[in-house]
């Protein structure tokens, strides 16, 4: 498996593993359009197939980064890959002072690994993501310090 910045070039198939992990997924063209703006960075795992097994989509707000999205393919879960991801992708952001991002606060997996990384919780943002059933969930807002 390789690391590698992601470009355009990947929003296919960032959309593809976007649509195995979330009921709400972005498209294609959101990933086009989030990756040329110059704000926004996504790093992948790439494997000898040139398959993208895994991407995390960052957004620079100077001091701070935030985490936007990050999925693995279902088939290649539990393999440390998400963890890779966010520890590779923050070695590319030297000059930040924090990288927020939001998280259902039901998704204990997701929870525990943020929180293994050093992220710590700092709020919650009310009714944050619609479900497909109309309802509404909260987001555990989380910040880890890079400095």
């Amino acid at each position: 498996m390789s690391w590698s910045q992601l470009s355009c070039h990947h929003s296919a198939a960032m959309e593809q593993l976007h649509k195995m992990a979330f009921d709400r997924f972005w498209s294609e063209n959101d990933f086009n359009t989030f990756l040329n703006l110059p704000t926004y960075r996504a790093f992948g795992w790439v494997n000898a197939e040139n398959e993208l097994l895994g991407f995390a989509l960052f957004n620079i707000v100077t001091p701070d980064i935030e985490l936007c999205t990050i999925c693995v393919n279902p088939n290649h879960r539990r393999l440390g890959i998400a963890e890779e991801l966010v520890l590779q992708s923050l070695k590319n952001f030297n000059d930040f002072e924090s990288c927020f991002l939001e998280v259902s606060e039901i998704n204990s997996g997701a929870i525990v690994l943020y929180s293994k990384l050093g992220f710590k919780g700092v709020g919650i943002r009310k009714n944050y993501y619609k479900l497909p059933n109309g309802r509404f969930q909260n987001a555990a807002l989380m910040k880890l310090d890079l400095i």
